[in-house]
């Protein structure tokens, strides 16, 4: 699996929309993401993580809390990353279930957790999957990790090799 483009809105430490664009960062060959504590790095992975997923990585798996603290109410919690398997590209995109203003009157509403998985074709896209669960179990063949080696892999420094055929 090879990471494209990463895009997310509202998400961890971040209160507006970022983007991540892994071409144009490897066109120099390797590439590490550091800067100070507190810089964000973590929510890149973080956001990768869901985005394949549809969980958090480490001790925050299972807590319910991707959304910026520091995002305006408006700004719907979403990350969509384009990633590359085998010479074919897909795009996930999910958001968390989330409360937003109503659109009439006062107070909030909950919008559910949505996911959709497209395989990009040369005519457009055809969709994969589009519910969660289904993204997830997709993303798992895909990619050919689950969320837990994923994070092995990509997160920690005592971690196997990368199965080059994914």
């Amino acid at each position: 699996m090879r990471p494209i483009r990463l895009e997310f809105s509202a998400f961890g430490s971040y209160p507006g929309r970022q983007v991540v664009d892994f071409d144009a960062l490897g066109r120099r060959g390797l590439f590490v993401v550091t800067g100070p504590t507190g810089t964000g790095k973590t929510t890149v992975f973080d956001a990768m993580v869901f985005a394949l997923f549809g969980t958090m990585p480490g001790a925050r798996q299972g807590i319910n809390d991707h959304r910026s603290h520091f995002a305006a109410p408006d700004i719907e919690t979403s990350v969509t990353l384009e990633f590359e398997v085998d010479g074919t590209r897909y795009v996930v995109t999910r958001s968390p279930r989330q409360e937003r203003p109503k659109q009439r009157g006062a107070g909030t509403t909950e919008t559910p957790a949505k996911a959709t998985l497209v395989r990009l074709t040369a005519t457009g896209t055809e969709s994969v999957a589009t519910q969660a669960k289904a993204c997830t179990e997709a993303c798992v063949t895909l990619v050919g990790l689950d969320a837990t080696r994923f994070q092995r892999v990509v997160l920690d420094r005592k971690s196997t090799r990368l199965n080059s055929s994914h």
